[in-house]
């Protein structure tokens, strides 16, 4: 029996994925994705152990977030997601989240297949590639191909990558590069807007005990706060993720 090319999968709000305000967290609500992700490309022979035992591995390469209702408390989140076409070495997956059968965010990403050894992209698995893939719309329109940097930095903060920060191929998981960017952010953003939008672009990987530095530029209005963060290696310079996200008020 071959697998649905449509995945559904369920999961309930835990404490610990809320903030004070008592909704799911940003970084929370990506770590979902992941869980509804790894079976699909497991059931589908792709999974992370399948890729590993060719010394490969999926990499997240973009992403953009549009939320419309932050899960809560008791909340059972219900996640639809797909395989929706090729783009050169790009494979792109869609996510539409609801609650109670409302829709709570929508997600499109893209990914790609690294060679572990030479640290360097791969043709997608030939299960991708023969693939049928839905005849759907994206869940969201992407981000634009590349995400302009902060230009001054407002804030900024250092961190350096430890143990539990890496995924299993040690480097960092790309939910630490999120929390990173928006724990830049003055808490008073937090406590005052809710955020609707992220668009976060990887450029380069992160490895245990790398010294990052995090800016952001933030430019509001009474409506609207738009921000633009960047991850910079503190040592060696190059830009690890760049990442736009708005936020509107509560």
């Amino acid at each position: 029996m071959s697998a649905p090319l449509v995945w559904t999968e369920s999961l309930a709000v835990r404490t610990q994925d809320l903030t004070p305000a008592g909704e799911v967290s940003m970084p929370a609500l990506c770590g979902y994705l992941q869980e509804a992700a790894g079976p699909h490309a497991a059931a589908l022979g792709v999974s992370m152990d399948a890729l590993a035992a060719e010394g490969k591995a999926w990499v997240l390469a973009r992403l953009r977030v549009a939320v419309e209702r932050a899960p809560r408390r008791g909340d059972t989140v219900t996640i639809e997601t797909w395989p929706s076409g090729l783009d050169g070495l790009f494979t792109t997956r869609e996510f539409i989240l609801t609650v109670d059968n409302e829709v709570a965010a929508r997600v499109t990403s893209a990914w790609f297949v690294m060679d572990l050894e030479r640290r360097r992209p791969a043709r997608p698995p030939r299960a991708v590639r023969t693939l049928a893939f839905p005849d759907r719309a994206p869940a969201l329109a992407p981000p634009p191909d590349e995400l302009v940097p902060p230009e001054r930095a407002d804030h900024e903060r250092g961190v350096t990558v430890g143990y539990h920060d890496l995924d299993r191929n040690e480097h960092v998981n790309n939910v630490r590069y999120l929390t990173w960017a928006l724990d830049t952010l003055p808490a008073a953003v937090f406590a005052e807007r809710r955020g609707a939008e992220v668009a976060l672009h990887f450029r380069h990987e992160a490895s245990l005990g790398d010294p990052i530095r995090a800016v952001v530029q933030t430019d509001a209005t009474d409506e609207a706060l738009t921000a633009r963060h960047a991850l910079v290696h503190a040592e060696e310079g190059h830009t690890l993720a760049v990442a736009h996200t708005d936020w509107t008020p509560r």
